[in-house]
């Protein structure tokens, strides 16, 4: 084995794997006058030897190294996440399509003739090495990028999950699912006054950052908005109020907001409800035993300017049982591109009407995975409530 290092330091460093020492010094003359630090391995051994200790940019391995070395340097330098990203250039004497294709089946980056035309090799060799370091570069930005998601999503659970509350006598069960790190999905219990709760659940356009911050925003415009003067504001003239925000903040347009917002009088088992978009709800009446719609209208908010919202008033009894959701929860399609539907959703529900809010709750997602094969795309949001006094 020989080493020789130029003494200028250059950050490429190039190892050449060749049994025909003249050769691989004839190219280590010419790469050290260029600047690099180089570096001779007459075998595999030594080669795989040399990587781990040196890291090289660049590998330039004979392909007629004996025993079949270069096709295991290649599958070797490959296979190993510490080293798969080093640049490996396979060099012959001979032009042969077979010998490309074994090359490039075997790892390799690049496949070159053996020439002492070194201006030429010398180009191309740059050019791998300047791919290689940009793919170095995407991929540790890629990273960080990826490390900044994971914490973004860590603290946005723990953002939007802050501050919510149970409602005394009432069974109450939420589910929020992300296919993503983060989520464009909000539910939100608030106690508003002493008999009051604002009830929320939302579902912002995009899965990506931008939706995952506009969800902590309408969350602030939540606990800020709700009530006025320490008293529950009606959910028509919050929608109204979030929405004149959106259009004075004069965000794109493709960031729109569905929403359904309820004030809950946990004493008397009114709720007030209004719509901005969102899917419709549903109740479960014990008396009549039926499933109820609360059918609202409402465009979507960040949309339309000076629009008005309706509010419409139910009246839940005791073993009532409140179930809001987003499109998540049934645009959920099987491996024929089959919908779930929103009426399969519904007799779902139903199945376990008499159960425990956690067992519908379960035996709903249950339903969801088997249909889709665990194949859940879209976010995911829930919401039930049976009244029990």
């Amino acid at each position: 084995m020989d080493i020789m290092e130029n003494t200028e330091k250059k950050v490429e460093k190039i190892l050449i794997v060749d049994s025909n020492i003249d050769y691989a010094k004839f190219i280590q003359n010419f790469l050290k006058q260029d600047g690099y630090l180089c570096y001779i391995a007459l075998s595999y051994e030594e080669a795989i030897n040399i990587t781990y200790e040196k890291i090289p940019d660049c590998i330039l391995v004979d392909y007629m190294l004996p025993c079949g070395g270069a096709f295991e340097i290649s599958k070797h330098i490959k296979s190993d996440n510490l080293l798969k990203n080093i640049t490996v250039l396979f060099l012959t004497a001979t032009e042969n399509k077979n010998y490309c294709l074994k090359s490039f089946e075997s790892g390799a980056d690049g496949f070159f003739i053996k020439s002492t035309d070194t201006d030429i090799f010398l180009a191309k060799m740059k050019s791998y090495i300047r791919l290689k370091k940009s793919i170095e570069s995407n991929n540790s930005h890629m990273d960080l990028l990826k490390k900044d998601i994971e914490n973004a999503a860590k603290l946005q659970n723990t953002i939007l999950n802050y501050g919510n509350t149970t409602i005394p006598k009432n069974e109450l069960i939420t589910h929020r699912y992300a296919p993503n790190d983060v989520s464009g999905d909000f539910i939100g219990i608030k106690r508003l006054d002493d008999d009051h709760y604002g009830i929320i659940l939302l579902d912002v356009s995009g899965h990506g950052i931008a939706a995952s911050m506009l969800t902590i925003l309408i969350k602030a415009f939540f606990e800020t908005h709700s009530t006025k003067y320490n008293k529950a504001i009606a959910p028509s003239k919050f929608l109204e109020a979030l929405n004149e925000y959106f259009i004075s903040e004069n965000f794109d347009k493709n960031m729109f907001a569905s929403i359904f917002y309820a004030v809950y009088n946990n004493m008397t088992g009114d709720l007030i409800c209004s719509s901005a978009g969102s899917p419709t709800p549903y109740y479960y009446n014990n008396n009549s035993m039926k499933l109820c719609p609360i059918e609202m209208d409402g465009p979507l908010i960040g949309m339309i300017e000076d629009i008005k919202y309706n509010d419409i008033n139910i009246k839940l009894s005791n073993n009532d049982v409140l179930f809001i959701f987003t499109d998540g929860c049934y645009e959920v399609f099987d491996s024929e591109n089959k919908m779930f539907g929103e009426e399969k959703l519904k007799e779902v529900f139903m199945k376990k009407i008499k159960k425990d809010v956690n067992i519908i709750k379960k035996s709903i997602i249950k339903e969801l995975k088997e249909f889709s094969s665990n194949n859940l795309n879209d976010d995911m949001s829930m919401i039930i409530m049976r009244r029990t006094i």
